[in-house]
């Protein structure tokens, strides 16, 4: 692999644990949930999610960040924004991690190294486990949130729970992607972009519930009710 890229198994390192996914959603927000997360064993984050945790935010979503999901595009307005390692230790991390194990992945991997020419560790995910990931999807690609969900819902976790993913049916949450929080704009720019397809990632998502070999999976209300609505 280059520079300092490890493969993250999923299915050794979260094995029988208590695992937290964190969207960026609005609804991460919905109830206090703060001190119950960080007693979870790992808690998951996506792209800049680290970069507006704040104090006013942690009774809501916790206060640490164990293992963070980026796409290693550094850009703010539609990436995952700028990767910061002194921010992410901060917050405890452990696992930062590109699961997009293929060549465009890896490419934009090597990109991020030639530019920020650290030997920071970092990690993908296993080859098999992306072609498995995709296998459904077609020409579209899943989005770095959907990948947490499905890496943690094939881990032999324990149990798991879910908040701030609502498939782009609710705004994103205050300072994610401010520009975007307008439903209407965000869904626009999803469409001209025309690499994500958030309603197949929702069926997607369903199937896995369906299929996870977690103890017990806990969804917030509003991925529930919108799961609800679906089916």
């Amino acid at each position: 692999m280059i520079g300092s890229v490890k493969t993250f198994h999923a299915q050794e390192v979260l094995k029988d644990k208590r695992v937290a996914v964190i969207g960026a959603a609005d609804s991460s927000f919905e109830e206090e949930n703060g001190d119950w997360i960080d007693r979870f064993d790992y808690i998951i984050r996506i792209n800049k999610a680290p970069h507006s945790l704040s104090e006013e935010k942690v009774s809501f979503i916790g206060s640490r960040t164990d293992i963070l999901f980026h796409s290693f595009y550094e850009n703010i307005e539609s990436g995952g924004g700028p990767i910061n390692f002194g921010l992410y230790e901060k917050q405890g991390l452990k696992y930062l991690i590109n699961p997009n194990n293929s060549y465009r992945g890896l490419k934009t991997h090597l990109i991020y190294y030639k530019r920020n020419l650290n030997n920071k560790k970092t990690y993908v995910l296993p080859r098999d486990y992306t072609r498995e990931m995709n296998k459904n999807f077609g020409k579209w690609i899943p989005t770095i949130g959907f990948s947490a969900l499905y890496t943690v819902l094939n881990s032999n976790c324990k149990e798991v729970y879910v908040t701030g993913f609502t498939f782009f049916k609710t705004p994103y949450a205050d300072d994610y992607r401010d520009h975007f929080k307008d439903l209407a704009v965000n869904n626009k720019f999803i469409q001209k972009q025309g690499i994500h397809n958030p309603d197949l990632e929702l069926q997607e998502f369903i199937r896995q519930l369906d299929d996870t070999n977690a103890s017990r999976v806990f969804l917030d209300k509003a991925l529930q009710n919108i799961i609800n609505t679906y089916k």
